[in-house]
């Protein structure tokens, strides 16, 4: 792997980071209580169970360490300040 696409895998990984974040009321909605794995901008799989989560992403022939996961709680976040 050369370091344009390593480049290029760190931007489509931040860019579905974002896409996560600023979509956390619908993924609320559709995967309460799941870990979700994005790629391009969707949800291409969610568990869960983390576990469970990353062998279905293993044997889509996914490598895991390349796919935001992110645990998505059926309620918000609470800050105390």
């Amino acid at each position: 792997m050369d370091t344009d696409q390593i480049l290029e895998g760190l931007k489509d990984f931040s860019r579905d980071m974002d896409w996560i974040y600023e979509n956390q009321d619908q993924l609320r909605k559709e995967y309460p209580n799941k870990y979700v794995a994005v790629m391009n901008l969707k949800v291409i799989d969610s568990d869960p169970n983390l576990q469970n989560l990353i062998r279905k992403l293993k044997e889509k022939g996914k490598n895991p360490g390349e796919i935001p996961i992110e645990y998505i709680s059926e309620e918000p976040p609470r800050l105390i300040l």
